[in-house]
C-alpha cells in the first residue's frame, strides 16, 4: 500500500513538472520566435507608446501644425530610401525634399516621384486636400519562404480576393508578388473609408518577391542579419475619407501560406484615420 501511495506520488510529481518545463519551453520559443513572423508595419507610426504601431492618424486640413508631425514622421522613416538615381521601378519616393526648396532634380529621382504621386512631399503626403497617404511595409521575413497567389499555377484563388488583386495578378507578367489590400474594419467603416488607390511605383498591388530578402533568397548564416537595402513599399492613398468620423482601416497580405484570421498581427495591420 505504501509503495502504491509512494508511485502515485513520484508519478504526480513527474507530470507536474512536465507540464511545468513545457510552459516554460513554450514561453522561451514564443518569445524567440515572435520576431520570425512576417509583420506589416504602418508609417507613420504615433508617438504614443501604447499605439506605436496601430497609430491614430488625426488632423485637420486647414490647420498645417495639426498634421507636421505626420509629415515629419513620414519623412523620417522615408529618409532611408533616398537616392539621386532610384531604381527602376523605384521601390520608394526617392526624396524627402520638396521641389521648391532643392535644386534641380535627377530626371531619374523626378520621374520616381511622379510614379508615387500623390504619396510624395511634393503633394504634402495628401494632407493639406484631407486625403492621407501611408506607407505599408513588409519585415520579419528573412525565416519565410512565401508561396504567393498567381495565375501561372492552376491552384485555387479565394473567392473573398479583390478586384484590383485580380487584375494585378493578371498584369503582373510573370512576376510574383505578396499581394496587398486594405478596407474600412467593420460595417461603418467600409462605408466611411470611400475609395483607396494603391501606389506602387508603376508596380502592381504588393511587394515583388524579387526584392524580397525572404528566406529562399538568402543563405541560412544571414538570416539574422539586418536587411542591406530597406524592402519595397506601398503606397495607400485614402482619395475621399469621410470627415468627422473615427475610421478604422485594416490592411492585410495575401500569400497561400498565411493564414487570416482577423484577430492576429501576421501579415495584418491596423490603424485609424480621422479628418476633423
Amino acid at each position: 500500500m505504501g509503495l502504491e501511495k509512494r508511485t502515485i506520488k513520484i508519478i504526480v510529481i513527474v507530470v507536474v513538472t512536465i507540464v511545468i518545463l513545457g510552459g516554460l519551453l513554450g514561453l522561451l520559443l514564443g518569445l524567440l520566435l515572435y520576431p520570425y513572423y512576417v509583420v506589416l508595419e504602418v508609417w507613420p507610426r504615433s508617438l504614443d507608446d501604447y499605439r506605436w504601431d496601430q497609430p491614430l492618424i488625426e488632423f485637420r486640413p486647414a490647420d498645417s501644425g495639426s498634421f507636421h508631425p505626420w509629415i515629419q514622421r513620414t519623412n523620417d522613416f522615408l529618409r532611408v530610401y533616398e537616392t539621386m538615381v532610384p531604381e527602376s521601378p523605384p521601390r520608394a519616393p526617392c526624396t524627402t525634399r520638396e521641389r521648391m526648396h532643392t535644386m534641380p532634380r535627377h530626371p531619374d529621382c523626378d520621374q520616381a516621384m511622379r510614379l508615387w504621386d500623390p504619396c510624395t512631399i511634393d503633394m504634402v503626403y495628401g494632407y493639406p486636400m484631407g486625403t492621407p497617404c501611408v506607407f505599408l511595409r513588409l519585415s520579419h521575413v528573412n525565416y519565410w519562404t512565401p508561396h504567393p497567389y498567381n495565375y501561372s499555377m492552376n491552384l485555387h484563388i479565394p473567392p473573398e480576393m479583390p478586384k484590383h488583386i485580380r487584375d494585378g495578378m493578371a498584369a503582373a507578367n510573370g512576376m510574383d508578388f505578396i499581394w496587398v489590400s486594405c478596407q474600412g474594419e467593420f460595417g461603418a467603416d467600409k462605408e466611411n473609408i470611400g475609395p483607396i488607390q494603391y501606389i506602387t511605383g508603376g508596380l502592381p498591388p504588393g511587394f515583388p518577391l524579387s526584392r524580397l530578402h525572404t528566406a529562399d533568397r538568402i543563405p541560412y548564416a544571414s538570416r539574422h542579419l539586418p536587411e542591406k537595402d530597406p524592402g519595397p513599399l506601398v503606397g495607400v492613398f485614402f482619395k475621399e475619407p469621410r470627415r468627422g468620423v473615427v475610421i478604422n482601416v485594416e490592411c492585410r497580405i495575401w500569400a497561400r501560406d498565411i493564414y487570416y484570421d482577423g484577430t492576429g498581427r501576421t501579415g495584418r495591420a491596423r490603424f485609424e484615420i480621422f479628418v476633423e
